[in-house]
């Protein structure tokens, strides 16, 4: 056996149509890789600007909102992202106020004085709507505001499942730890998106 390795090993000739054959599945499977990775990305922006258009149309509104007008904007945000259905997404509309009063005109950071909570609604089941402390607790993603002042955190995800199911494999490395590869079989692509409005006060009425 060891005498027909080393023949082997020395060995130069080659079959042209096997070496072909393996040349060719490594370049199909390097762009399956990349196909892949590229859909994800492309995925990922998609939702952005969906976020961000939403985020734009509530800037604009200039009458009040409510329920009805948040689902709407769901399904806005459902077509713009090329959603496969309303189950891979979800959006939370909260908005949220600095008090001003004649002894306090500080500005609010979230922390030495915290915003106001108007109203936090979701168009999905099973998303929990913010509290005045959750949405406090989110202080380092909301820009200080100025007393007196409004603005809408609008929040959203898009649920992708990768095609090929690439990586997502569990390894142990060093017998107690386990790592994971590649793709997972299910990424969220989440936003957290700050607007003020462009005209009105944005002010919520359950009946809308």
């Amino acid at each position: 056996m060891i005498k027909f390795f080393r023949k082997f090993r020395q060995r130069e000739e080659g079959s042209v149509a096997i070496e072909g054959l393996f040349g060719g599945l490594l370049v199909l499977g390097w762009f399956v890789i990349a196909f892949q990775f590229y859909e994800a990305f492309r995925m990922r922006s998609q939702a952005l600007r969906a976020s961000y258009t939403i985020a734009d149309m509530v800037s604009r509104e200039r009458d009040a909102i409510g329920p009805n007008y948040v689902s709407g904007l769901k399904q806005i945000f459902d077509f713009i992202s090329f959603a496969p259905n309303e189950n891979y997404t979800w959006l939370r509309l909260s908005i949220i106020t600095c008090g001003a009063t004649t002894s306090d005109l500080r500005a609010c950071d979230g922390t030495n004085k915290q915003f106001t909570l108007e109203k936090s609604y979701t168009a999905a089941s099973g998303v929990a709507i913010h509290t005045q402390s959750s949405i406090n607790a989110e202080a380092d993603r909301i820009p200080m505001m100025a007393a007196g002042d409004t603005a809408v955190v609008l929040e959203t995800s898009y649920t992708f499942f990768p095609i090929f199911s690439i990586g997502d494999k569990a390894l142990k490395l060093d017998g107690q730890n386990w790592t994971r590869q590649g793709l997972s079989s299910r990424i969220r692509m989440s936003n957290f998106v700050v607007t003020r409005p462009r005209g009105p006060r944005t002010v919520w009425n359950d009946t809308k």
